[in-house]
């Protein structure tokens, strides 16, 4: 699924194209018989930029865990987002909120892909990872919270 992902969002210049091209991923995935889709969610910035990098390291490292152990599709950010499209898009001045209404839409609204989240170690102190909490709360999606740090 990261293969798939990488290519689809690779020339993306906004974050709508991004979704999009996550949306088609997604559907191809439904079509090849998996009815599920999950997403781990996590800190990345929360604790300072100074932090960040570590973060990404941490969150695809709980991606890996979560992806080998299960029998279906799991991605987060860490599968979206290399450094060239992450600089690319914030060059184009896309802001917090932005990337707060990002995470909402794709997980949230139209056809409802993600059924499954993953909320690692410490995601309380993060907005973004409490928003994806909110939202996967609202929709009923199951909810599996991860207590050990790998």
């Amino acid at each position: 699924m990261k293969e798939a992902i990488t290519e689809a969002v690779k020339n993306s210049t906004s974050l709508a194209q991004v979704r999009d091209s996550l949306f088609v991923v997604f559907r191809e995935l439904r079509q090849e018989g998996f009815e599920r889709i999950g997403y781990v969610s996590g800190i990345i910035t929360s604790e300072g930029m100074d932090h960040m990098a570590g973060n990404i390291e941490r969150l695809a490292r709980f991606t890996d865990s979560v992806r080998n152990r299960e029998g279906f599709p799991v991605f987060s950010a860490t599968d979206v987002f290399d450094d060239i499209l992450f600089k690319r898009l914030s060059a184009a001045g896309f802001q917090n909120e932005d990337w707060l209404v990002f995470w909402r839409e794709v997980l949230g609204t139209g056809d409802q892909f993600v059924t499954d989240i993953f909320m690692t170690p410490r995601w309380e102190i993060s907005q973004g990872a409490t928003v994806e909490h909110d939202v996967a709360q609202r929709l009923g999606m199951v909810i599996h919270y991860i207590t050990d740090e790998i």
